[in-house]
């Protein structure tokens, strides 16, 4: 059973929806376009009506589907490990604390955003029914919960491997900014995050909304992206373990995210349309500045460059120790235990509140 469930909608192209309530109508709303005619012909040249009705499960084997969403976060966590096995050297870490780094990351990211989904979204579905808490395969991922995750799993690497989490939270931003943008393109597939209404020709159908909708985890991506080359950016002038990189990814990430806010239900809202996802997302930003302020502002040395030959295929293969011991090899296989359980994780929102949701509205 669920909690108190949202009222009826008003189906008028102009309402305000909850993006967590799934209802399927039909509309006849009519999309704009730009007046510019070159921005109109590329308008209608990508023009839809765009409709979201993709199969979020990829494949099936032996009875088990694999999902899109669990598999973005399953080639985010494989980014971020092949990230830190490349630069293991500058971090001053061993192949196989690369290794415990990777499995720390990764299950704090989902335990954390496992919690973060039933107790402070879902908590009415999962009270009193505590098995279903680990059943992860039957859909609950907090897309922030996954994000405090990720920070409690480099600290509790650094205190006890002994390391600066400053130096290894500067590193790992980059391939993290990567693993997000990768979710949120997870979370559009599945159809279950969008934003308001619109007219604009970029509008979205999905299969759980009414008429079209503003694509905000696509939004979302592209914010990640943008942060991404402004780390790079950054990563050419900036001190090492200063915590300035984590700054500026804060800072671009929730001023970026500000503007993401806007079009989509903002939560509980404060006043007028500013909400907790807007102050949520100032405080990251203000956090931001303030590690920015606090860190030196060049690197002289320049220590810290990012060589692309550091990364290709080859490189990779040869940084690979060259002898593993059965303690590597054990840390291996649990990975990769992992990858494989990420990608029977179907959702960010339990399947039984979308299945219940639906059948309210006669879906």
């Amino acid at each position: 059973m669920v909690g108190s469930l949202p009222e009826t909608l008003n189906p008028q192209p102009s309402f305000k929806v909850d993006n967590r309530v799934p209802l399927v109508v039909r509309t006849t709303e009519k999309l704009e376009f730009p007046r510019h005619y070159l921005l109109r012909g590329f308008a209608i040249y990508l023009q839809g009506p765009f409709v979201l009705n993709l199969n979020p499960a990829f494949a099936e084997v032996l009875g088990v589907k694999l999902w899109f969403y669990g598999l973005s976060y399953a080639i985010g966590f494989l980014a971020v490990f092949l990230w830190v096995m490349l630069r293991r050297g500058y971090l001053g870490i061993s192949s196989r604390q690369a290794w415990d780094f990777s499995l720390l990351f990764s299950l704090a990211s989902l335990i954390v955003g496992r919690a973060f989904e039933i107790f402070f979204y879902e908590w009415e579905l999962f009270r009193g029914n505590y098995p279903e808490m680990i059943a992860f395969w039957h859909g609950g991922l907090s897309y922030y919960g996954v994000i405090l995750g990720a920070l409690f799993g480099v600290l509790l690497f650094c205190v006890i491997h002994r390391k600066k989490f400053f130096l290894v939270a500067d590193e790992i931003v980059i391939p993290v900014a990567f693993l997000l943008a990768l979710s949120s393109i997870g979370s559009h597939l599945n159809g279950e995050v969008y934003g308001y209404a619109t007219t604009a020709w970029w509008g979205v159908k999905f299969p759980h909304a009414q008429g079209f909708r503003h694509p905000v985890a696509l939004y979302d991506a592209a914010r990640c992206l943008v942060v991404i080359i402004f780390l790079i950016a950054v990563a050419k002038k900036a001190i090492p373990g200063q915590g300035r990189m984590l700054g500026h990814f804060m800072f671009w990430y929730g001023s970026l995210g500000v503007i993401v806010a806007f079009f989509q239900d903002p939560g509980t809202v404060i006043i007028r349309q500013i909400g907790m996802d807007h102050v949520s997302n100032a405080l990251v930003a203000i956090i931001g500045i303030l590690l920015i302020i606090r860190s030196p502002r060049k690197n002289l040395k320049k220590s810290n460059h990012l060589n692309t030959l550091h990364f290709a295929p080859a490189s990779l293969v040869a940084r690979m120790p060259a002898g593993l011991d059965h303690r590597v090899w054990f840390r291996i296989g649990l990975f990769l235990l992992i990858l494989l359980f990420c990608l029977i994780i179907p959702s960010g929102l339990s399947q039984e509140w979308l299945y219940h949701l639906s059948a309210q509205q006669g879906i």
